[in-house]
């Protein structure tokens, strides 16, 4: 199988994926974060609010839910293109794992990595 990738809708899944990364996230106690930003996203709330520098971005970032339940990245346009490689990339690769090896658990299987080409992995699922 082959995941292109993941449809991000659900923030607690998201929150997951990004500490499986070891990315530092913040959240409200009681509802959205504001940004810091500098000029372009300053007061921007997010649900979910990662610091300036982390993962080389410039300003502080988030993502937030949209009206019709998808989870969109807020931040400068400085760091779009950044974060677009370093973060969502590897945030739908994250989440698309974890929804396999939960799927994979209550189906009675096991996840196991085979050795891959370099810059790819592959996932192996074998009965227990």
């Amino acid at each position: 199988m082959h995941v292109v990738a993941a449809t991000l809708t659900d923030l607690e899944e998201i929150a997951a994926a990004l500490a499986t990364l070891g990315l530092p996230v913040e959240r409200g106690l009681r509802g959205p974060v504001m940004l810091d930003g500098s000029l372009e996203c300053v007061g921007e709330p997010v649900d979910l609010r990662l610091p300036a520098g982390t993962l080389d971005a410039v300003e502080d970032f988030g993502l937030s839910r949209t009206p019709d339940g998808a989870v969109q990245l807020v931040c400068g346009e400085i760091d779009r293109a950044l974060l677009d490689e370093r973060l969502l990339q590897p945030l739908r690769t994250a989440v698309a794992e974890a929804r396999l090896r939960a799927a994979a658990a209550q189906a009675g299987l096991e996840l196991h990595e085979a050795p891959a080409a370099v810059g790819e992995r592959r996932l192996l699922l074998r009965r227990r």
